[in-house]
């Protein structure tokens, strides 16, 4: 098997009114992919708490739109809701804990926002969310936990034809950005102006598959192994021994408050320069 592969139990229906369950045992999750349709189908055993996607139809470039949520007191009774009052997605994604406590409704305001993080740099995904969600009151220790969670739901996502890589900006060609709109104009030494990130910070990869440490360095470009990097990305590419890799996510920030990811801390000061004016 290969090192990268991320090993999921799958439960196929007889049709598609009722979901597509999968789970994942390294990351304790249960997901289930529903059609709009479909939301009958689900079995009380969904109203638990939970985050998820609603996704729109994939247009001929691969685009789409996404929304991400979070439920709670339930995914299945929220999903219900959003049958009846929000038009145009085509199919959810439900994220729950397959464990004994499942989330709370902190776990599950967090990874909201992660999972929002990471849409909002994917190139063909478009939210439809009014507004960045945020809950900051997590514990460290529980947010390391839950970034475990992010990559399977990536790779699902993937899957299902809903792309969530993203080219770093500074190192995508001139012309080859499908939307201009994800083109942030943004390097890690604006975060460092910024107060955001400080010289000598601790990076840490994401992706237990490869951990990672990196350190950013006075100009806002970043050291690993003894080799310095212009981008996110390509410091990123280094720790996956060549491989292209969105390091605005690969990447998190190690602090007193746990993992950030650069992608959130970017969220962040794109919200603070709105704010400003």
């Amino acid at each position: 098997m290969p090192e990268e592969t991320i090993p999921l139990t799958v439960l196929l229906p007889e049709s598609l009114a009722e979901p597509v369950e999968m789970f994942d045992s390294h990351a304790a999750l249960r997901m289930a992919v529903v059609q709009h349709d479909a939301v009958a189908g689900l079995s009380d055993a969904w109203d638990v708490p939970g985050v998820y996607v609603l996704l729109d139809t994939v247009d001929e470039e691969g685009g789409y739109g996404a929304y991400v949520g979070q439920a709670p007191a339930g995914l299945r009774s929220r999903l219900k809701n959003h049958q009846r009052s929000r038009e145009g997605w085509r199919r959810a994604l439900l994220v729950a804990r397959d464990t004994t406590f499942g989330f709370h409704s902190a776990h599950v305001g967090w990874l909201e926002g992660r999972l929002y993080d990471l849409l909002d740099a994917a190139e063909y995904a478009v939210l439809n969310n009014g507004n960045r969600p945020k809950d900051e009151t997590l514990p460290p220790y529980e947010r390391a936990a839950l970034e475990t969670c992010v990559d399977p739901v990536s790779r699902v996502l993937g899957v299902l034809g809903y792309s969530a890589e993203t080219l770093d900006e500074t190192d995508a060609p001139a012309g080859t950005r499908r939307r201009t709109s994800r083109f942030y104009g943004i390097d890690v030494d604006d975060l460092v102006a910024a107060g955001l990130l400080q010289p000598g910070s601790r990076l840490v990869s994401t992706n237990s598959v490869y951990p990672a440490v990196a350190t950013v360095l006075d100009d806002g470009r970043i050291e690993h192994e003894d080799s310095t990097y212009d981008t996110p990305s390509a410091a990123g590419s280094a720790a996956k021994n060549g491989a292209a890799v969105n390091g605005w996510d690969f990447w998190a920030l190690e602090g007193s408050t746990g993992l950030t990811s650069l992608a959130t801390l970017r969220a962040r000061y794109l919200d603070a320069k709105e704010a400003g004016g």
